[in-house]
């Protein structure tokens, strides 16, 4: 994220001047959610974010029952209500039940953590009913462990994440925040026949925009009355694959600074360059996704807060190591940002939010475009060293990091998503952590060749890998 979080006197200071959770404003799911919800709905490929920690020491399960009893009473756990009331939002409320610790009997090697984690990121979540995340471990054969929170991206995004971790750290913010807020039955009635009205409009006008446009029209009357079938899986094909190349964060810095750029920028150097190398890039630039957080006020509890803009970088900035201009352009490109909901997974065709939020799931998911071109995605989460539980914390841990992956991804589904490279960049205990996800087969077939391809581009910017590890996914 462009943006990361507000420190932990602040929030403090929030819950007590409000008095505690209940008189916070109610948290309605939005497009974004939607969208993400949509995917668990089987439209599309659920994508889940996990936080992932290898230890040097293993934690007593006293710590680790510890740790999940302040995850499940904060805000990952909650649940969509829908009211009765016709047109009136959904909202997340705190829910009551949450999917138990889960501890591996047989330990691994450490070398095999992101495996490990892979497989937990295939744990089929359920985000409408309450069952959105999951804390899970597996000692290791040196006497660690590995410890991973999978998390549904419609409950949590990453500043939503590191909000819920943060009631590790400090259990005063293990709050649920407006998923306790109270709404009667007349406030219900009110916002469904304000939003009637608004839907009834926005229908008219869509139905004036669809007689002018006739390749809208014919997308619409597509999605209203066909029904194309998703691609059948792929059992014995390609699967994702994932790497996390990890740097010295003092000479990354260094490095940046040396080229004329940020750390941000120097991250996103590295990922276009990274791209480059995908054979479906060609000869065109490279186009990467960078993450910013948008945030509306200082209270927001909202389970999805991000935007996505697109960086186009010239292949010759690469080529000349020239971080001042591609600072340049990401900057203009963070200050033009958009507003959440806007994207093409959540907004569809530009249609009007509320007509598109009471449109059935299939209809929304059959408007969605193709995109023409290969991207790359960023998500930079920043410095996480304040917000590593104490469970964890004095138990010597080696990496500290957040990323996404997709369930269910193989070869028959990648045509239908544009990016062919994801990445997301974490800063803690000294060291950067670079995460790479293959997310088509012509960017890496095996998570050896991601791995082997981002540390030739790292050290052709004079940067020296000091670990890396490499996941397969097994569905």
């Amino acid at each position: 994220m462009a943006t990361i979080t507000r420190g932990f006197r602040a929030d403090r200071h929030k819950i007590s001047r409000q008095g505690g959770a209940s008189s916070a404003a109610p948290v309605y799911v939005n497009l974004t959610d939607k969208a993400f919800l949509r995917l668990h709905h089987g439209y599309g490929m659920p994508v889940v974010t996990q936080t992932l920690t290898v230890l040097g020491r293993r934690p007593s399960d006293e710590q680790l029952n510890a740790m999940y009893a302040l995850l499940k009473s904060g805000p990952l756990t909650r649940r969509v209500h829908r009211s009765a009331v016709p047109f009136a939002r959904a909202r997340w409320v705190h829910a009551d039940t949450a999917l138990p610790l889960y501890v591996a009997p047989d330990p691994i090697d450490e070398a095999d953590a992101l495996t490990w984690a892979n497989e937990q990121g295939q744990y089929r979540l359920d985000p409408d009913g309450g069952y959105g995340w999951r804390l899970s471990a597996v000692p290791t054969h040196s006497g660690g462990m590995v410890v991973c929170l999978t998390k549904s991206h419609a409950v949590a995004d990453g500043h939503a994440g590191l909000l819920a971790e943060a009631g590790l750290v400090d259990p005063e913010l293990a709050t649920s925040g407006g998923l306790d807020a109270r709404v009667g039955m007349l406030d219900e009635l009110a916002d469904g026949a304000h939003r009637g009205i608004t839907v009834a409009r926005q229908a008219f006008t869509e139905m004036r925009r669809a007689a002018r446009d006739p390749r809208h029209r014919a997308a619409v009357r597509a999605a209203l009355f066909s029904h194309t079938p998703e691609p059948a899986p792929d059992p014995q094909g390609w699967r994702e694959q994932s790497a996390v190349v990890t740097f010295d964060a003092a000479q990354w810095k260094s490095a940046a600074e040396r080229d004329g750029g940020t750390p941000n920028t120097l991250y996103l150097a590295l990922t276009a360059d990274l791209l480059r190398r995908c054979p479906l890039i060609d000869n065109i630039p490279p186009v990467l996704t960078p993450a910013v957080r948008v945030l509306r006020e200082h209270d927001q509890q909202d389970a999805n807060s991000f935007t996505r803009v697109p960086v186009v970088v010239q292949r010759e900035w690469l080529d000349s190591h020239d971080l001042t201009s591609l600072r340049a352009v990401s900057k203009a490109a963070f200050e033009a940002v958009a507003t959440v909901g806007s994207g093409v997974l959540s907004q569809p065709r530009q249609m009007p939010p509320e007509l598109l939020d009471v449109l059935p799931d299939g209809v929304v998911h059959r408007l969605l475009e193709t995109v023409p071109i290969t991207v790359g995605m960023c998500s930079n989460m920043g410095v996480l060293d304040s917000y590593i539980a104490p469970q964890l914390g004095h138990f010597e841990p080696s990496l500290h990091m957040k990323r996404a992956v997709v369930q269910g991804l193989d070869a028959p589904r990648t045509t239908r998503q544009p990016v062919a490279l994801a990445t997301w960049l974490s800063e803690s205990g000294g060291q950067i952590h670079w995460a790479l996800e293959s997310f088509k087969p012509e960017m890496a077939h095996t998570a050896a060749e991601l791995a082997d391809h981002a540390k030739k581009v790292a050290r052709s910017w004079g940067l020296h890998p000091l670990h890396i590890y490499t996941g397969d996914t097994t569905i």
